[in-house]
């Protein structure tokens, strides 16, 4: 399968940590390419302990870290390196690897790479053909160029938060579930897909930079449709199910002000089928867990098995595509940290077993 996946052959350097950089990665990953994820054993990615904080003093930190399922499932299917860029044995590995290499993806605040020793003027001079995604928050030139902040603050300074309001347009609070670094990832796979294009075309690559709060006004900015003029609605049924629910206004339904009481005394089924009768749309809201087993997804192979030598047996959400009618299969679990050094040194850095000794022996990988 991986054979005929769209970007089979092509090599990705994922410099990135938390969830819109390792996103793009994993989209990269799922269509085929070569992803290598550099971390540091000083600078790993945050991800890697996400949702296992209570586990720090039970188990040793070289277990913890391998062991959050956010991050087995935002990089499955990644090679893992290390290097300490602070070093100049581990910034020059880093260099030869960027010479081989397609595309190199970065999150970090505008101006890291520069300050790393690796900017646009030296990835360019060490490849040419190299394509550059920058995710960072705002991207450079911005007047808060420096800001460091997660998605949340993203999505407020992109007017997220403005919009969840109720019907009398009081503000209700922030979403648990931001959407900032989700849609900064769908536009840095736009501006990598065009960066290879234009490689491919024209031998020449490109960096290209993408400010998370932007992609979220861009989304905001986008035309009204006739739907959002309907009644949207999320009601409680008798059988203690929730269903989200979508009315005209002028229908029957949609103009019932006891419609959430109007529900409560009806099965989620019924609901359902009341709504979509007065000409409505109408589905249950489903847990996560459920989308397992849940009949809504029963001719859906939406998640896949996978297996991590820390973890176990886990199963994944799977890529939202298929090609050629199959779902892209997870190639590999996510990496534990450092453990493809020896194909890149080796494999493709062409390096000997002497100087595959020293760089180990100088700490710098």
């Amino acid at each position: 399968m991986s054979k005929r996946l769209p970007l089979s052959g092509l090599r990705c350097i994922e410099m990135c940590w938390v969830w819109s950089g390792p996103q793009l990665g994993q989209y990269l990953a799922d269509l085929g390419a070569e992803v290598i994820k550099v971390e540091w054993y000083d600078r790993y990615d945050l991800y890697r302990t996400r949702g296992v904080e209570r586990l720090r003093g039970r188990v040793s930190e070289e277990t913890r870290r391998e062991m959050s399922f956010s991050f087995h499932s935002l990089n499955r299917g990644k090679l893992g390196m290390t290097a300490d860029l602070k070093t100049d044995a581990g910034l020059d590995t880093l260099k030869e690897l960027v010479k081989k290499s397609d595309i190199l993806i970065e999150n970090f605040t505008a101006g890291t790479l520069d300050r790393l020793g690796l900017p646009a003027e030296t990835l360019r001079e060490l490849n040419e053909r190299l394509v550059v995604v920058s995710l960072s928050a705002s991207g450079k030139g911005s007047g808060v160029e420096a800001l460091r902040a997660y998605g949340l603050v993203l999505s407020a300074l992109g007017g997220v938060e403005s919009v969840l309001v109720d019907e009398s347009g009081t503000f209700v609070g922030s979403p648990t579930f931001v959407i900032s670094d989700p849609n900064a990832a769908v536009f840095g796979n736009y501006a990598a897909a065009a960066g290879l294009l234009h490689a491919l075309r024209t031998g020449k690559g490109a960096v290209y930079e993408c400010s998370q709060i932007e992609a979220i006004v861009s989304i905001l900015n986008a035309s009204r449709s006739e739907e959002d003029e309907m009644r949207h609605e999320v009601v409680a049924a008798s059988d203690g199910e929730f269903v989200a629910i979508s009315t005209a206004p002028e229908s029957a339904l949609g103009s019932r002000e006891d419609l959430a009481d109007w529900a409560s005394h009806l099965d989620s089924r019924t609901v359902i089928g009341e709504v979509q009768a007065d000409g409505g749309y109408a589905a249950r809201v489903i847990d996560l867990s459920e989308t397992e087993n849940a009949a809504e997804y029963s001719d859906s192979d939406v998640r896949l098995p996978t297996l991590h030598p820390v973890t176990g047996a886990e199963t994944v959400v799977a890529a939202p595509w298929r090609i050629e009618g199959r779902r892209p299969i997870v190639r590999k679990p996510a990496p534990v940290l450092g453990e493809s050094n020896d194909y890149v040194l080796r494999k493709v850095l062409g390096m000997k077993d002497d100087d595959i000794t020293t760089l180990r022996e100088s700490g710098a990988v």
